[in-house]
């Protein structure tokens, strides 16, 4: 079964056939991490089976105590291993302190404050104690602005700290797939360590120039261009080849040429490479002068991979949407869901717990396909169960929503 072609409400119809009366919800509209489907187990079986994301949460706990270690906001549920689908529906749990970690009927933790916590379960004639310790929220790597990848920061931190010794980025530019990708250098001194990729529009019928041995020579915040237009933090690299911006009707954020910001990913200048604001500033603030720059053509767009565009649907306000000035209308957006609420589910019931739900991202276009669902419906036990709706956009940033799900 091929779950990139269920429809939303085809997938909870045959999650239960999967599953019988216990469902497990921890599902990616979009894809599964391996693009499989899950396996039937037989009733006797010691677990249900469980529709798993790229994100699994599912903690397996084998004996009657275990440590458990949860960020905060954070999402787990706990499987124990010996127990039996019947045990489970006869489960109960409970938190010695909920203002540390919550748990559901579901056994589904939640990390709330940094702290230890028990999380109690007497499942059959046997009490099982996990112990919780929840340690404060990981960073994001990102900023919520450019939708680049990142990776390899370790190195590159190492690399910052001995910047007197080399300079810690090389740029190269594949023409061929509008994809720039930022390397610093390894144990060798070699530059193949990839720790940036994003997008970019570079010359249309390749009027891009190739070649593996230029560098930044000149930066300028707002620069002319041809064609009476602007190009914001400017980074020439050969002549008049330049790193900037998509280009502005004046030297002023607010006016952008949306139509051809919607190019990125594709060709689109005179010969200039055009990006973000967010990741041409990154390459005007981050690269100095004789920072190795190569562009080439391969099918391949590098390591990371090509990041997605984000495309601007309202095409009057005259914004790049990945500008962190403080004025930008974009700033302050989020993605949104909406038709998510409480639910209420007879015993023995299955409910389409994605019927309604729709998601768009910072500029609102659809994202539906990306919501996760994360939580533990046992619909053959009454109790209070969570479900987590949540989606991340292009540019990083993220919605959740939490709700209730009662099985009566």
């Amino acid at each position: 079964m091929n779950f990139k072609s269920i429809n939303r409400k085809s997938f909870i119809q045959r999650l239960a056939i999967v599953l019988g009366a216990t469902v497990i919800i921890t599902a990616f509209l979009g894809k599964t991490a391996d693009n499989s489907a899950p396996t039937s187990k037989d009733a006797n079986a010691t677990q249900p089976s469980s529709l798993a994301n790229n994100k699994q949460p599912t903690v397996i706990v084998t004996g009657e105590t275990a440590d458990i270690s949860i960020g905060c906001n954070e999402i787990k549920i706990i499987t124990p291993s010996e127990a039996t689908a019947e045990e489970l529906v006869k489960s109960k749990w409970s938190s010695s302190d909920s203002n540390i970690v919550t748990v559901d009927d579901g056994g589904r933790i939640d990390g709330i404050s940094e702290g230890m916590a028990t999380i109690t379960a007497q499942i059959g004639n046997t009490r099982h104690t996990y112990n919780v310790t929840v340690t404060a929220e990981t960073p994001s790597l990102y900023d919520g602005y450019s939708t680049c990848y990142i990776a390899n920061t370790d190195v590159l931190n190492e690399n910052l700290n001995n910047v007197y010794e080399k300079n810690p980025y090389f740029i190269k530019v594949n023409r061929d797939q509008n994809c720039v990708t930022v390397y610093t250098y390894d144990k060798n001194g070699e530059y193949t360590v990839p720790i940036r990729a994003m997008i970019c529009s570079t010359g249309i019928d390749k009027a891009t120039v190739l070649g593996d041995d230029f560098s930044i020579y000149y930066k300028q915040e707002w620069n002319p261009l041809f064609n009476d237009v602007y190009g914001h933090y400017v980074s020439g690299f050969y002549g008049d080849y330049l790193f900037h911006s998509v280009p502005y009707t004046d030297a002023s954020a607010d006016t952008l040429e949306t139509e051809e910001f919607n190019k990125l990913g594709g060709e689109g200048s005179l010969g200039c490479v055009r990006m973000e604001t967010a990741d041409v500033k990154w390459i005007y603030d981050n690269c100095p002068e004789n920072t190795p720059v190569a562009v080439y053509d391969d099918s391949n767009p590098g390591p990371l991979g090509k990041p997605d565009a984000i495309k601007i649907t309202d095409l009057s306000c005259g914004w790049d949407p990945t500008d962190d000035d403080p004025q930008n209308p974009y700033a302050a957006k989020t993605p949104e869901i909406y038709g998510t609420s409480d639910i209420t589910i007879n015993k023995g019931n299955h409910a389409d717990l994605l019927e309604g739900v729709t998601a768009v991202d910072t500029c609102s276009n659809d994202i539906s396909k990306k919501i996760t669902v994360t939580g533990n419906v046992l619909t053959n036990k009454v109790g209070t169960y969570k479900l987590t709706y949540s989606v991340e956009d292009t540019m990083h940033r993220t919605k959740r929503i939490d709700v209730t799900v009662k099985v009566v």
